[in-house]
């Protein structure tokens, strides 16, 4: 299940379940390009303008006769498409078809506008000079749904609403350190922050990974307790391309064009995600023809899903999530009176030879070649495939040679038995240490080639494979990553879509004392853990870029870690669908106005 929401959100309470209505003839809808069509003619004394801004219907627009339609498959049903009361992806795979935001990120990455006019920047007068305060502009002629205007009262009513404390969202990060919001017209939003906070554009913005659909003031004002409210799990009026008018647990689920959206009708008359077990039955569904996609195939099902092509479409995005292999860097020590660990990470990885020895000698391409038949990529950097990611970065290839001589040079030698060994802080040390991980079968088999490849340079790479409820165990239960009890470690994490983070921190290391901290690679280079902080210190998005491409290049020039590869959205899809462009921070239901059918 790809809970990626908590990073973001903390656990909501299921809400009960509702039918809705779907009747009444809807205003025929303009081509999706075309801009909304006024539906009556304007009064005489009535401004064009003013006239010219009507709702084109106020229903979902009835499915027709030999209308275009298309059904998905999810194995785990939504609890609350509202996106502040869930946290499961595939709630908020919904939302993005139903209650979009003032903005989104688009297939390269690029956070873009959706109902805002543009991006606030300190360029546009959107950003204020200290950063503490973000003005938005809607566009003009937003509708939901039902015909009511989208205005700047809506958003100012989501702030509340999240905030009321007779409310139980998910979580209120970011949202409770709005100090004000004000309105001035129905386009203009004047957010007012008490302090500084960079990742503001995760607020109020609608994507994969976070939550901040706008919510229609006019069907929940006035409300409590709304987590319980039919409207949080199944709303009926929506600002998307699509609406959802039937929903029936277990079973399926029915979307119909949303008349105002404010791109214009969709390509399809209908959607509907139909409720299956497992990615086995999602498959088998595929293969009949009776699904028309599923989007939550793993990397271990790319060599299934190509054997069945070109029956099956087979898609994979190389995603924002890496696989990442890591060094226990801990000093009980600390550095500089800082970042003091539990345990002392193993000896040789303090010398950074040693760390790009190791990183070079494990042929990370073949691996992705041979593994994951090519379909995702070798990342430059723990921010990948993102807007983010430093593009003057260069992977490593291959390089058994030099690893070698990176060795020698370091001081260890070939011993009679074929791993290396030399003087580590006056200590004759051998270059044999244990890497864990998790007993996943592509990491197993991921581990068992790097241990092939680091043989040839005289390493011993010991793998330990270890159930993931163990693996990933808190410090009190003596998880060997909270505790420092590794020499190397993998697993997949991803920094997005705001790019801080304080797995790098001296403070964040995890001990007895303080065993919260995610540092687990245990590292404390008081320089790195400072200047990635710098990251919270503007919210201006060019200096931000600026400081976290050094911060790349200074992680790579010291082999903290070594980028394995690009974690993959992995779909499987019938030939007849066809999905507009899509990346690993816009995921596949960004435009889903631009769906279509080929017959």
């Amino acid at each position: 299940m790809k809970q990626k929401l908590s990073v973001l959100f903390s656990l909501m309470v299921l809400a009960s379940m509702l039918l809705a209505a779907c009747g009444g003839a809807a205003t025929e809808a303009p081509a999706p390009d075309a801009p909304a069509a006024a539906t009556s003619a304007p009064a005489a004394d009535e401004p064009a303008a003013e006239a010219a801004c009507q709702p084109v219907g106020t229903e979902p627009i009835p499915f027709p006769s030999g209308g275009k339609s298309v059904t998905g498959a999810y194995d785990q049903e939504p609890d609350s498409v509202v996106p502040y009361f869930t946290q499961m992806s595939f709630a908020v795979w919904v939302t993005q078809l139903t209650l979009v935001g003032l903005g989104e990120w688009d297939e390269s990455g690029t956070f873009v506008p959706e109902l805002a006019e543009e991006v606030p920047s300190a360029e546009n007068g959107g950003v204020s000079e200290d950063g503490l305060t973000i003005t938005w502009k809607l566009k003009d002629c937003l509708f939901w749904s039902d015909g009511t205007p989208i205005t700047s009262e809506d958003v100012k009513f989501t702030w509340e609403l999240v905030m009321d404390p007779g409310n139980a969202p998910t979580s209120r990060t970011g949202y409770d350190k709005i100090e004000s919001i004000e309105t001035p017209d129905d386009l203009t939003v004047v957010i007012k922050f008490s302090a500084l906070y960079p990742p503001w554009p995760t607020l109020f913005t609608q994507g994969p990974n976070n939550a901040g659909g706008i919510l229609p003031k006019h069907m929940l004002e006035g409300k409590t307790a709304v987590e319980t409210d039919p409207f949080i799990r199944m709303p009926t009026v929506g600002s998307g391309p699509f609406i959802i008018t039937e929903w029936i647990p277990g079973d399926y689920l029915s979307l119909l064009p949303n008349p105002n959206f404010y791109k214009g009708r969709p390509n399809l008359d209908r959607i509907q995600i139909r409720f299956v077990a497992d990615s086995a039955a999602a498959l088998a569904a595929l293969q009949t023809g009776d699904v028309d996609w599923y989007p939550n195939f793993s990397e271990g099902d790319i060599e299934t899903l190509s054997a069945l092509e070109p029956n099956i479409k087979l898609t994979v995005i190389p995603g924002v999530d890496f696989e990442h292999y890591f060094f226990n860097l801990g000093r009980v020590d600390g550095v500089d009176g800082r970042g003091q660990a539990d345990q002392e990470g193993f000896c040789p990885f303090k010398d950074v030879r040693v760390r790009k020895a190791i990183t070079l000698g494990i042929n990370r391409q073949a691996i992705v070649d041979s593994l994951l038949s090519g379909r995702t990529t070798v990342p430059v950097s723990q921010w990948p495939n993102s807007g983010w990611t430093n593009d003057n970065l260069v992977v490593d290839a291959y390089d058994p040679e030099e690893a070698a001589r990176l060795l020698d040079e370091a001081g260890y030698t070939l011993g009679a038995d074929g791993v290396r060994v030399g003087d580590c802080d006056g200590v004759q040390t051998r270059l044999s240490f244990n890497f864990e991980t998790t007993t996943a079968p592509i990491r197993i088999d991921i581990g068992t080639a790097a241990q092939a490849d680091l043989a040839q340079i005289g390493v011993e790479f010991n793998t330990i494979f270890t159930p993931a409820g163990t693996f990933f165990g808190q410090y009190v239960d003596g998880g060997p990553l909270t505790t420092g009890n590794y020499d190397m470690g993998g697993y997949t994490t991803g920094f997005y879509p705001d790019p801080y983070t304080d797995n790098y921190s001296c403070e964040s290391i995890p001990t007895a004392d303080a065993p919260d901290g995610v540092n687990w690679y245990h590292l404390c280079d008081p320089y790195l853990s400072d200047f990635m902080d710098t990251l919270l210190d503007t919210v201006d998005p060019a200096e931000r870029k600026a400081i976290l491409d050094e911060a790349q290049a200074y992680i790579a020039e010291n082999y903290y870690v070594i980028m394995m590869y690009a974690r993959g959205n992995v779909w499987g899809s019938t030939p007849r669908f066809q999905f507009g462009p899509n990346g690993p921070e816009s995921d596949f239901n960004w435009n889903a106005e631009t769906w279509d059918v080929t017959e």
